[in-house]
């Protein structure tokens, strides 16, 4: 009975790494350890610690994979703890997400449906709590739109960024902000319609209208159709798996607008 109690218990313990993750982290959110601080080297961790040196490379190699830790060689190198920024948190959301999309263990309808339900609350609420200085830059990324290619997607970045930043919810901008990233990879690495680049101005300049009439139900709606015709353009320009990738870049590429007689611009 003692030996089946003592069994579970040690199943249930962390490893020794894991402690070490757990005791680096509580560190820094204590503010023990701040951005920019360097840590002792290996063998001094080991020792302070009471663990082998392999055990602690183990921890902070994990601990650089989530992006709390940064090592540096030279004379001046070492570990440090990361500077903590949004577009960092999300650039590896991003990257996370485009691995789930690359061996199909997340599909672009998941992936369009989580950025709907977050889109079209975020611009709700930035209808209701905008400034006049989100409304500037909204439109600074309008006007920009007007003389940049399609392939440029920094900014659609910045518009539905400062949507997001409108908002007033840091989660929310973090999550969009990571989901368009991904968004730009797909458009970096897949053929999408030139044409849909006009379309996607035009409705943006209608998403703004209402954001700056503090039209919440409008810009709900506006966003909604939005996201509607953007999902179109890439559903076709995706492939589905890896089988059918070559077909896709090449078929989608020879027509410059999406197939089953969808046309941006429309009406």
């Amino acid at each position: 009975m003692g030996t089946a109690a003592g069994s579970e218990e040690t199943r249930k313990s962390p490893k020794t790494y894991q402690q070490i993750i757990m005791h680096i982290r509580g560190a820094i959110s204590s503010g023990e350890l701040r951005p920019g601080d360097r840590l002792p080297p290996e063998t001094e961790l080991a020792r302070s610690l009471g663990v082998s040196r392999p055990t602690v490379r183990e921890a902070l190699k994990v601990l650089e994979a989530l992006n709390l830790l940064e090592s540096s060689t030279g004379p001046t190198g070492g570990t440090f703890v990361r500077a903590f920024s949004g577009v960092g948190v999300a650039d590896s959301l991003k990257d996370s997400i485009t691995l789930l999309l690359d061996v199909d263990e997340l599909s672009l309808e998941e992936l369009w449906a989580a950025r709907e339900a977050i889109e079209t609350r975020a611009v709700g609420l930035a209808a209701v709590r905008r400034t006049e200085g989100d409304l500037a830059t909204m439109w600074g990324t309008i006007e920009s739109d007007e003389y940049r290619e399609f392939d440029d997607y920094f900014p659609d970045i910045t518009f539905h960024r400062a949507i997001a930043d409108a908002s007033g919810n840091r989660l929310l901008s973090l999550f969009m902000l990571s989901i368009h990233l991904t968004l730009r990879t797909l458009a970096e690495r897949y053929v999408l319609p030139s044409k849909s680049k006009q379309v996607s101005q035009d409705q943006h300049r209608l998403v703004y209208e209402a954001i700056l009439d503090r039209d919440e139900k409008l810009a709900r709606a506006r966003m909604e159709e939005h996201l509607r015709m953007a999902y179109e353009v890439y559903r076709h320009a995706v492939p589905r798996s890896a089988e059918d990738l070559p077909a896709q870049r090449a078929g989608y590429a020879s027509t410059d607008v999406p197939p089953d007689g969808f046309r941006p611009g429309a009406s």
